[in-house]
Formats: C-alpha cells, sequence, structure tokens
C-alpha cells in the first residue's frame, strides 16, 4: 500500500503540466472557432455597406452625372448603416469615374479594427485586425448586344439544363414553328412565330417594359437578318429573348420579354434553302425551323445589355447595376 501511495505522490501536478502543454493550441482552435468568425462576419457586412454605398451614388450620376451627389458624394451613411457591429465603418475612398461609368467605393472597420482577444494571447498575433471591403456599381443606358430577335418560348428549356462549365456539353435543338413548340402557357401566339419586329435582325428590349412587338411568318424577317448573317454566328455565344407571355394576334403580337437564354450556335434552319444545319446536333429537315447549339445560361434582361454612355436624365432609362468581382 505504502509503494503505491508513493507511486501517485510523485505524478502529482502531471495534469496541470499537461494542461499548460495543450493552452496553446486550445487558444489557436479557439481563435479560429470565435475570432476568425468574428471577422468574416464584419467582412461581409462591410461588403454589403460598400457595394450599397455604390449603387447609392451610382443611381445618382445615372440620373445626373453633373448632381453634387454624383461629384461629390457621401455614402458613409449608408455604409455605416450596414455594419450592424457598431452601425459605423469608415470610408476609404469613393471614385468616380463618368468616362467609363464606374464608381468604386472602398471600406474598413472603424478605428483599431476588429478585436480577437483569444488569438492575441498567442505570440506574434496582435489585439485587432482592420478589415476592409470593396464595392463596385456601373450605371448608363443599354446598348445593343449580339441579340437574335428571335422569341423563344420558356419552357422551350425546361428539359435542357444549362450547360455552362460543363466538359461535354449536349446539343439542343430549339424549333419555333408551330408544330413543334410546346403546349405551355405563353408559348403559343396565334400568328406568331417568334420573330421580334426589327429593321436590321436585332432588338432592343426596354427593361422597364419588355414587351416587344413581333410579326407574322415563319422565316426570319427584317433587312439582314438572313442566312449569312447567322452562318457569321456559328461558334458565338448570343442571347435568345425568352417570352412568358403574349398579347395579341397575327400582326399585333406582344410578347414579354422575361429574360434572356445565352445560346451558343453551332448550326440553323431559318429558312427552306438552309445548309447550315449542324449533323452533330439534333435534326432539323423539312418544314423544321430552328437554332442548334448549346444552352449556356439564363441571364436577366439588365444583365444582357452592355451599358453605354449616358443618363436618365429623368426618364428612369438608365440601368444601374453591381459589378461583381
Amino acid at each position: 500500500m505504502r509503494r503505491l501511495i508513493g507511486h501517485a505522490d510523485r505524478e502529482r501536478g502531471a495534469s496541470a503540466v499537461l494542461f499548460g502543454l495543450l493552452l496553446i493550441p486550445l487558444l489557436g482552435f479557439g481563435g479560429i472557432a470565435v475570432d476568425v468568425g468574428a471577422l468574416y462576419a464584419e467582412k461581409a457586412e462591410l461588403q454589403n455597406g460598400a457595394d450599397a454605398a455604390a449603387l447609392q451614388v451610382a443611381v445618382a450620376c445615372g440620373k445626373s452625372e453633373t448632381a453634387a451627389a454624383c461629384i461629390s458624394p457621401t455614402p458613409a451613411s449608408i455604409a455605416g448603416a450596414n455594419d450592424s457591429n457598431d452601425n459605423v465603418a469608415d470610408i476609404q475612398s469613393v471614385a468616380v469615374n463618368t468616362s467609363s461609368n464606374i464608381v468604386t467605393v472602398k471600406t474598413k472597420t472603424e478605428n483599431l479594427g476588429v478585436r480577437h482577444p483569444l488569438a492575441s494571447m498567442i505570440p506574434g498575433i496582435g489585439d485587432a485586425t482592420v478589415v476592409h471591403a470593396e464595392g463596385a456599381a456601373e450605371w448608363g443606358v443599354p446598348v445593343r448586344g449580339t441579340t437574335i430577335p428571335l422569341a423563344i418560348g420558356y419552357c422551350e428549356f425546361a428539359d435542357h439544363p444549362p450547360q455552362e462549365g460543363v466538359a461535354n456539353p449536349t446539343k439542343i435543338l430549339v424549333e419555333y414553328n408551330t408544330g413543334t413548340r410546346r403546349n405551355c402557357p405563353g408559348a403559343f401566339a396565334p400568328g406568331g412565330f417568334g420573330w421580334l419586329a426589327d429593321s436590321d435582325c436585332s432588338v432592343v428590349v426596354d427593361v422597364a417594359n419588355p414587351w416587344v412587338a413581333s410579326t407574322t411568318g415563319n422565316n426570319a424577317n427584317g433587312t439582314g437578318c438572313n442566312d449569312s448573317l447567322f452562318a457569321s454566328l456559328i461558334g458565338q455565344t448570343v442571347f435568345l429573348p425568352v417570352y412568358d407571355d403574349f398579347t395579341g394576334t397575327g400582326n399585333n403580337v406582344q410578347f414579354h420579354v422575361r429574360e434572356f437564354a445565352a445560346f451558343k450556335v453551332t448550326g440553323f434552319k431559318i429558312t427552306g434553302g438552309n445548309s447550315y444545319t449542324d449533323p452533330g446536333a439534333p435534326r432539323c429537315t423539312g418544314n423544321c425551323r430552328g437554332i442548334q447549339g448549346y444552352f449556356m445560361k439564363y441571364v436577366s434582361v439588365s444583365d444582357a445589355f452592355k451599358l453605354g454612355s449616358g443618363t436618365g436624365a429623368g426618364t428612369g432609362a438608365a440601368i444601374v447595376r453591381l459589378i461583381l468581382p
């Protein structure tokens, strides 16, 4: 019995030594779990503030590039309102470029930054970290991109998942002749095949009122809207207007464009004498009219447009949007 007690006496304090050895890694893990989490939370709030501030300035510039809110903006209150920790965020800089129609806002945590009491107990790590964020927005009037004036019913892509980023994308055929279109709400307009009213095989959709007039007929319409032009688009990604509603009949049909389908063209048949069909895609022969290729992704009406110089001048024509990193 004496021998056992004596052995135990010699091990007294071992747990304290072990705890001391483990204390530093425990504090390190605590710092990661708590302090780093706080840094990420602050970063997210600062980013929201920077984005909101950039949008505020872009809206002002979209209305008038000579207004005080555009040329000498003070969006600190907007940035701070998105910082729920202390309702204050420092604006480092606001850069407005009226030539490129872009505003960039940089923010950071106020004063000494975000404290991390656990991590600071580890040698070499300071008491606080200053967190930064940057947001950018652009404004301007929509200008035409590569948009084919052929509206397709939204349900035509129902069974075709987006192929963007897919290693071996699947080619599809999007037909627009009435005999093969899907029977879904908004897909059939009496006397309309989907060709939109145009003069140069292009179309501009007003983001504020996306109703577009159409023309009758199964073949392409408009000056220059022919096989030669479509042949030049093979291998390119174009925007196909996607509609979800229509009004009228015949020449009075208007389509409601809800978004665009980014589509990489590999072949087509828009006239009876066409010879540009893709043999590697679903066939389009006889009375078939359609476009072959890859459905890449959906694009919103506003994002489908490039933005050009100009402002809304009080008309609401300007578009304002964030520039994502």
